[in-house]
């Protein structure tokens, strides 16, 4: 074999003649990859690969004790060897198959912090070089990519702990003892384009780490408080899960929560309060943080980093409990300023300063004030229609931006979708949208407003939007048609209307469980001739249906 060169432990260069048998195993790889991220003491490191296809392909999970969390780091691995382009004596590289970098880079592009290393050891000194981690375009998954750094950068590595290497082209390689692995990858998204003397460019003075960022440069294109109300089936919840999928990029960024209000709703649960706990036979008193402040915490930690995301609170049925008791003094961040954040500050209490600190790091002296972030969404929705809610007050309702979704809003789904209802000689195929329609207009006619009308997904939308065709399931439409819809307008909507409403029924028009079993028999028969008309059922059976009044009934 020709002669290349070397660095011994001392920093020297040397040359001498090389063996295919010192190159790294694998195994040894690994082993010098574990040393680095357990050489400060972090004994709880966990490190594998990922498979027995992606063997160079490890997957190292960290604890990060501070922010009680753990952190997953995937390393692309291999030892280095002399050689390769032009049989250039001073360059050490590595070659990975395509498929080991690209699996690497797509766990970069989801968010997970990614690296490639080459590992080089003689004479007892291990020394890391890093390339910038990119996607390889080869035609063949097994296709070994090239990466080279030169000799003397190794050398360099030796003496002074952390180098890098002007490649051209405006990119760096890096090389660095095994003490400074976790330097590398805090930095890693900017050492391979940026200089190591403007670190201060980079990073934020150790008195600045824990201190509050309530502004980011988050853009969104939606509202941060927001209520979307109408009538009851409108799709209020659909609209916002479908919103909230998309601010979050289908759950590859930020987070969210969800909670309901009710009538017993409070304060302590909503923002947090002391309450027992136990641990093993021990109990103890200790902060429990409600919805509000456990994703004010994370949007709050995560409006430090330089990639801010998105945190959404969603609340339903908002207007079910006092929103004035429930919010107490974050009321006042409901304010938000052009940016997105609070507006003014709040007083913190000594409970909610302690968690912050214990959550973000930090004293509680440095949240004695807070501010919502502009990361942070506050969603919900309302419906005005449900009975003994609680009136929200003019101040409360202008820090939200209110949409209004419409009686006849979204209802493109379930246009053309019908079912078949009603027995024997009354079958008849209707369609739902036409029907709630015909309900709608008549309720509308007597006076009634439209947020008691039905909306398209007043039946949910996995009944009457059917997975394959246009055919609703029977049974499930006739079974929530009855607990729902019926129940709706002879309980709520029409209560005071159930003699014309309920035409068809005769003298059983004030009987619920006679409603329910007439339209077991005749469908949409129950209901007045208007409505009837307006449905347009399509007439199924040989004749339509004729009932003579029973003794004591009305004709």
């Amino acid at each position: 074999m020709p002669d290349y060169c070397f660095v011994m432990g001392n920093g020297e260069i040397i040359t001498a003649s090389y063996d295919r048998s010192d190159a790294l195993s694998q195994d040894q790889v690994y082993t010098e990859v574990k040393n680095a991220f357990t050489s400060l003491g972090n004994d709880q490191v966990e490190i594998k690969s990922v498979s027995d296809d992606l063997r160079e392909v490890y997957q190292v999970t960290i604890p990060r004790p501070a922010q009680h969390e753990k952190e997953t780091v995937y390393v692309c691995a291999k030892g280095t060897t002399p050689g390769g382009r032009d049989n250039l004596k001073n360059e050490q590289r590595i070659q990975q198959k395509a498929r080991f970098l690209n699996y690497a880079y797509k766990m970069q592009t989801e968010g997970h912090k990614a690296i490639s290393l080459g590992v080089y050891k003689r004479d007892g000194v291990v020394i890391f070089c890093a390339w910038r981690l990119a996607q390889s375009n080869a035609l063949s998954p097994d296709t070994p990519i090239s990466k080279q750094i030169k000799i003397e950068t190794i050398a360099k590595a030796v003496t002074d702990g952390f180098v890098q290497q002007d490649k051209g082209k405006g990119e760096l390689a890096c090389a660095f003892r095994k003490e400074f692995i976790y330097f590398y990858l805090q930095n890693c998204s900017w050492l391979h384009n940026g200089y190591v003397n403007n670190l201060a460019e980079h990073t934020k003075p150790i008195s600045s780490l824990h201190e509050a960022t309530y502004h980011t440069n988050l853009a969104s294109r939606f509202a941060r408080n927001r209520i979307i109300f109408g009538a009851p089936g409108t799709g209020k919840s659909y609209g916002l899960e479908k919103d909230r999928k998309e601010i979050l990029q289908n759950e590859t960024v930020g987070g969210y929560e969800r909670v309901t209000f009710h009538p017993d709703y409070s304060y302590a649960q909503f923002v947090g309060t002391y309450k027992p706990v136990s641990e093993g036979t021990d109990i103890y008193y200790k902060f429990v943080p409600g919805p509000f402040m456990r994703v004010y915490a994370e949007a709050l930690k995560n409006s430090r980093t330089e990639d801010p995301q998105p945190y959404v609170l969603i609340i339903e049925e908002i207007n079910r409990a006092n929103v004035a008791a429930v919010f107490g003094d974050v009321f006042q961040l409901l304010d938000r300023d052009d940016e997105g954040a609070s507006q003014y500050e709040i007083e913190a209490s000594e409970d909610i300063r302690k968690y912050l600190a214990e959550q973000l790091g930090g004293t509680p002296e440095q949240f004695a004030k807070i501010r919502i972030p502009n990361n942070m969404f506050i969603w919900a929705t309302m419906n005005s229609a449900d009975q003994g809610v609680f009136p929200m007050d003019t101040a409360f309702k202008r820090r939200w931006d209110f949409s209004y979704l419409g009686i006849d809003d979204n209802d493109s789904e379930i246009s053309g979708k019908t079912v078949i209802v009603g027995s024997g000689e009354t079958r008849q195929r209707i369609e739902w949208n036409k029907l709630r329609k015909a309900i709608n207009s008549y309720l509308a006619n007597k006076g009634i407003n439209e947020d008691k009308q039905l909306g398209p997904y007043f039946l949910s939308r996995n009944i009457v939007v059917p997975e394959n065709g246009s055919e609703i399931d029977s049974e499930k439409f006739c079974t929530a048609f009855k607990n729902k819809v019926i129940m709706y307008l002879f309980e709520d909507a029409a209560r005071q209307k159930r003699q014309d409403l309920f035409k068809g029924c005769f003298n059983n028009f004030n009987r619920y469980s006679e409603i329910c079993h007439e339209f077991d028999l005749k469908g949409v028969g129950i209901f007045n001739e208007v409505i009837q008309h307006d449905a347009e059922p399509e007439d199924l059976g040989q004749q339509p249906f004729s009932r003579q009044p029973s003794n004591g009934e009305e004709s």
